[in-house]
């Protein structure tokens, strides 16, 4: 091991490798470079007759790079980078010349079937010119944008955010310091988007072409990201694999002379951030949860289950944010004096625009008011935390047929529980009785389980740790999902040692079965 590499002898032995291939190392001021024989499965797609192999820090964990001139395909550059391995990949295929050059050829067999059945698509920003690209962003809601095949039409861009982003809006450019921006789509690609700002005009119609040659000789201000009287910021849009891809520019220049600088795009609609959600989204967007309990571990769960795509969302909680609860909240100091419901309602709203949050700030203790809370509820979820609450909550539940998850840490964080009366082989969360399946977890004395209360006895400081509140959230929604989605992979009772306690079984860390 050195300061460059991990493993210098299979280094050594891969470039050996290379010059028995005829390749001869290149004198540089950068990283180790080897020149030889352009591979002949590239012989269809240029003229070139060598390339380059760049040996990058960090190997064998980091893939040399291949430069091959002449290429005009998708997942290369125009300074001959061509693109092999994603980041991270484990399959160390590039530490011998043979994997290299086999994965050199499965690359040239993709590009010269046009990538047909590549889900990456055409990735225009990470293909386009490395001297014009910013990593600044380009947000866009699309859909609302009005793009149309075969046309192009007019919106605008706000500039703004530290670090510098632009943020697409649909309409006209109404006020003196909103960027005109112009949107073209030129149907089906067959063949790479356009890696230079000059071949946009080449995807173009008549019309199109005529539009955006006009616009910009209307430019009379040079700098990017500013008002010039002409075409500001450039929006590319084609169709591949039955979605809508698109490359954002901003222009720089002046009288027609004009070249582009590709940014980050970042769409915003919902489609789009949904994708992140998980696999249950689909099945989650019609179904509502009934929350009890907005605090440390509720908020996380309230999140993370809009965050799997969860159509609406009833909090329950008649508490109010302190600044000692944010350092286990997922609400933030900014909240502190609202509603902890409300503050649970803000953090999903930035998080899930797609779920319907609905507030109850209150304290609900009498059946009736359970029964009315929990009515439309598919499931109800019960992270208050109370014992006595959850027995009643469990027997309302079990009254009403809505399946119920309650969860808990216990033992200072310690250890965590969590509970489900969903089926019929669920012994009712009231009715269980300790035993092997339902065992018991022992009090602790209140100087390990609690902090010095800062206020007194009204506001007691659990000493469960961030991480703690973070795990068992997390597995709240992980049991309340499975239910949900009629799995039932868990147990009725989840039990998980976060960190020992004397008392067996819980003496060892790792769930408990």
């Amino acid at each position: 091991m050195t300061d460059e590499h991990f493993h210098t002898e299979s280094l050594e032995e891969f470039e050996a490798q290379l010059a028995e291939l005829g390749f001869q190392s290149v004198v540089t001021s950068g990283s180790p470079r080897w020149r030889g024989p352009v591979h002949p499965a590239f012989g269809a797609m240029t003229d070139a007759t060598t390339m380059d192999i760049v040996v990058r820090p960090g190997w064998p964990f980091q893939p040399p790079v291949l430069l091959v001139d002449g290429l005009d395909t998708n997942h290369s550059t125009l300074d001959g980078f061509v693109c092999m391995w994603r980041d991270g990949d484990p399959s160390l295929e590039w530490t011998t010349a043979v994997g290299f050059f086999s994965r050199i050829e499965r690359w040239c067999e993709k590009a010269e079937g046009g990538w047909q059945d590549d889900p990456l698509g055409y990735d225009a920003f990470l293909n386009f010119d490395l001297r014009k690209k910013a990593s600044n962003l380009a947000t866009f809601d699309l859909p609302r944008l009005g793009v149309r095949p075969g046309q192009w039409g007019e919106c605008h861009g706000v500039v703004g955010g530290v670090p510098m982003r632009v943020d697409i809006v649909p309409g006209r450019q109404q006020a003196p310091n909103q960027l005109r921006c112009l949107w073209f789509h030129v149907g089906e690609l067959s063949t790479p988007p356009p890696r230079r700002f000059s071949e946009v005009f080449r995807y173009l119609s008549r019309t199109q072409r005529r539009g955006l040659e006009r616009a910009l000789e209307e430019r009379r201000r040079p700098e990017p990201f500013t008002v010039s009287g002409g075409v500001d910021f450039v929006l590319f849009c084609w169709e591949h694999m039955g979605r809508i891809d698109l490359l954002p520019m901003a222009c720089e220049g002046t009288n027609g002379n004009v070249e582009a600088i590709a940014m980050q795009p970042a769409p915003t609609d919902e489609s789009s951030l949904i994708l992140r959600a998980g696999p249950d989204a689909p099945a989650l967007r019609t179904s509502r949860v009934a929350l009890f309990g907005a605090g440390a571990l509720g908020g996380y769960v309230g999140t993370a289950l809009a965050e799997s795509g969860l159509g609406y969302l009833d909090i329950v909680d008649g508490d109010v944010l302190l600044p000692g609860n944010v350092v286990r909240h997922v609400a933030g100091h900014d909240q502190v004096g609202k509603a902890k419901t409300q503050a649970v309602r803000q953090v999903v709203e930035k998080h899930a625009p797609w779920t319907e949050v609905s507030e109850f700030p209150e304290s609900p203790m009498t059946p009736g008011r359970m029964r009315e809370l929990i009515s439309d509820a598919d499931i109800v979820v019960n992270a208050t935390g109370n014992d006595a609450f959850t027995d009643a909550l469990a027997m309302v539940a079990k009254a009403k047929g809505k399946p119920l998850v309650s969860g808990a840490l216990y033992r200072g964080g310690n250890i965590a529980r969590v509970q489900r009366q969903a089926q019929g082989a669920d012994t009712p969360i009231h009715l269980r009785e300790e035993g092997e399946k339902y065992p018991l977890i022992p009090g602790g004395d209140e100087g390990s389980d609690f902090a010095t209360p800062a206020l007194g006895c009204s506001a007691p400081v659990n000493n469960a740790p961030p991480s703690s509140v973070m795990a068992c959230a997390s597995l709240i929604v992980q049991v309340a999902l499975d239910a949900l989605t009629g799995r039932f992979e868990f147990n009725d009772e989840v039990i998980d040692v976060y960190r020992s306690i004397p008392e067996a079984p819980f003496d060892r860390i790792g769930r408990l079965t």
